[in-house]
């Protein structure tokens, strides 16, 4: 009998591309079976979205400790009180506002007494996918034109500063960014009364891929897959030191409308070189990155050019 010599080097180099390539569709798969199980279960929608996306957030913050993208971005930007504070106050504050004013809608809606327009013989999958679609097709623009419009544009870099990519970046946001975002993502499933559980799953869906997309976890994904929705590696280049990659994919959940207009850039790497904004304007702590947008915005609201400067004078 001929003797069978194991190569662990290749057999480990196998084990690794395959934890690589399935971390992603794994916890999609995972937070897809909870999703399900906690809507047959019967709890509330903000409470189903708030345990799933909240035990993803868990299993990356973990994962990306162990198995790093980049280990250099293992240290976080700034204290991790500051990050929560972001999360507490001006992340929910942006949701909670978002969340008044489509409950004003839903209910104009429903005093106007119209049909549901809403496909609702549709199987699931089906609702939740042509939710997802309207719902990017919204919040799409909100994004790009908070890159674009010069007086937008300090409420968003709060969520772009920082040299380093981990999921305490997920809850970085201003309440003025994250709160017009949100009101677009749920508006057309308002206006066109989509099935709670639709709305739910939607909602947990776009929370699991923002913990992915900012995770310093080492995935990768085909390049196929990269084309048709928000990746980690093309959200890392959206959020690229270079203004050539950042000013690009603006979609955060389906890249549909990143390729109908133009700003779809596939990433050629698992992440850019460099993360942040170049001349970071943005001051620490809590209070001053909440106040300073303000009187930026009120600064650059005078100017006559709408258009974005350059990225040495903007930072980003």
């Amino acid at each position: 009998m001929v003797p069978i010599r194991l190569d662990l080097t290749a057999m480990r180099n196998v084990v690794v591309h395959l934890i690589d390539h399935l971390v992603v569709p794994g916890l999609l798969v995972c937070g897809g079976i909870a999703t399900h199980l906690l809507v047959v279960a019967g709890l509330a929608p903000w409470l189903i979205s708030a345990l799933v996306v909240g035990a993803v957030a868990v299993v990356a913050a973990v994962v990306e400790r162990a198995r790093p993208e980049r280990a250099e971005h293992r240290p976080l930007d700034q204290p991790l009180w500051i990050e929560a504070a972001h999360f507490l106050f001006n992340y929910h504050l942006g949701y909670a506002l978002a969340f008044g004013v489509c409950a004003l809608i839903a209910l104009g809606v429903a005093a106007g007494g119209l049909a549901s327009p809403w496909p609702a013989r549709w199987p699931l999958a089906l609702q939740v996918l042509l939710a997802v679609t309207l719902a990017e097709g919204c919040s799409y623009w909100q994004h790009r034109l908070f890159h674009r419009v010069r007086w937008l544009w300090p409420f968003h870099a709060l969520h772009h500063s920082g040299s380093r990519l981990n999921v305490v970046r997920t809850g970085r946001f201003h309440f003025v960014d994250i709160g017009p975002g949100a009101l677009l993502l749920f508006l057309p499933l308002v206006l066109l009364q989509a099935p709670a559980v639709v709305v739910t799953w939607t909602a947990t869906l776009a929370g699991i891929l923002g913990v992915l997309q900012h995770a310093n976890m080492r995935v990768r994904t085909p390049r196929w897959l990269d084309g048709l929705m928000c990746t980690p590696a093309v959200h890392r280049f959206h959020h690229s030191a270079r203004e050539r990659e950042s000013n690009a994919n603006f979609g955060t959940t389906v890249m549909l409308f990143d390729r109908l207009f133009g700003s779809y850039r596939p990433p050629h790497a698992p992440g850019p070189d460099a993360v942040g904004i170049v001349d970071d304007a943005t001051p620490a702590g809590f209070l001053p990155q909440t106040i300073a947008p303000f009187r930026r915005a009120r600064r650059d609201a005078g100017s006559r050019s709408q258009a974005m400067p350059a990225r040495s004078a903007r930072g980003s």
